[in-house]
């Protein structure tokens, strides 16, 4: 097929997110005509609008192919009726605790009385971290903390910075340049919690496609594997390649290459979608409203998870 010929794949990703490192990339060095398509990448905001992130809305509109999104959010539009699966995986992308040097929360067991500022109640890191204080501490934070949303991660960094918040869940890439001054500090990176809830690693957020692209041109999917594959291999063995990506280029950048490092891989173990089920089962337990117990058949297309 003529490299003009190459279907063409649409992308939405948040401007300020770390999933746009790999799509650039994959289209800087041409990994996605090398795999048999062409990349078409648009950034948008890190706005929630309604129920649904920025991009989540833009591939229910169907107006691109694809976003990365997590487990959580896709099994929660299929409840909605909407018919999009996770078929690549991305990395466990789990955010952090993060409060000023300066006062008083110093763990996660200081946070009873305090405000803590969260994007979204719905956001993952906001469940698993009350699922774990309530289980392993002995408190519910939706119920002893001031909860203040925010609606995007780039509003919530800025609500930290400016002051009235004695802690806030952030991003994980948001985390080692705050942290790098010393005003900052990080009381719990959230994939740290994993193991005392019982589960092992495993990639908490995928990229998604809509049911009917799957069905219709599997092997338009597996060439974007491939290219993703192709991609993390270039990043994590290229630290020169990875600032040219992140585009930060700061003296602090290897703490932030660091968590980068343990949250992306090209390659993951089998069994993923039994995991992420019991992991959502074990959120579940804790967050009866939240309506977890189980993913609903597709939420992750089980084929492409190799």
């Amino acid at each position: 097929m003529s490299p003009n010929k190459l279907p063409v794949l649409r992308a939405s990703f948040e401007a300020t997110g770390s999933g746009r490192w790999l799509m650039q990339t994959i289209v800087s060095q041409q990994l996605d005509r090398a795999n048999g398509f062409q990349l078409d990448l648009a950034l948008s905001d890190d706005s929630v609008k309604g129920k649904l992130q920025a991009t989540e809305a833009k591939l229910a509109a169907g107006e691109v192919d694809f976003i990365d999104t997590d487990w959580l959010s896709i099994a929660r539009c299929r409840r909605a009726g909407l018919a999009i699966t996770g078929a690549v995986p991305y990395g466990a992308i789990f955010g952090g605790v993060v409060v000023p040097s300066s006062g008083a929360v110093r763990t996660l067991a200081d946070l009873p009385g305090k405000t803590i500022g969260v994007v979204r109640r719905l956001d993952k890191n906001w469940l698993l971290l009350c699922a774990y204080c309530k289980d392993k501490l002995g408190f519910d934070p939706e119920q002893v903390c001031t909860v203040m949303e925010a609606g995007s991660k780039s509003l919530l960094r800025e609500r930290l910075c400016i002051g009235g918040l004695d802690a806030a869940l952030l991003f994980w890439h948001q985390i080692p340049p705050l942290v790098s001054g010393g005003e900052y500090f990080e009381v719990c990176d959230l994939q740290e919690l994993l193991p005392g809830v019982g589960a092992r690693e495993v990639p908490s957020t995928f990229f998604v496609f809509r049911d009917a692209l799957v069905e219709a041109n599997p092997e338009l999917v597996r060439g974007f594997g491939a290219a993703l594959r192709a991609v993390c291999e270039v990043l994590r063995e290229d630290a020169a390649a990875w600032q040219e990506a992140s585009n930060y280029r700061s003296h602090d950048w290897p703490a932030l290459r660091d968590k980068w490092l343990s949250r992306v891989q090209p390659h993951w173990q089998g069994g993923m979608a039994e995991d992420l089920a019991r992991l959502a089962d074990y959120l579940g337990a804790f967050h009866a409203e939240a309506e977890f117990h189980g993913l609903p058949e597709g939420t992750l297309s089980a084929s492409f998870l190799q």
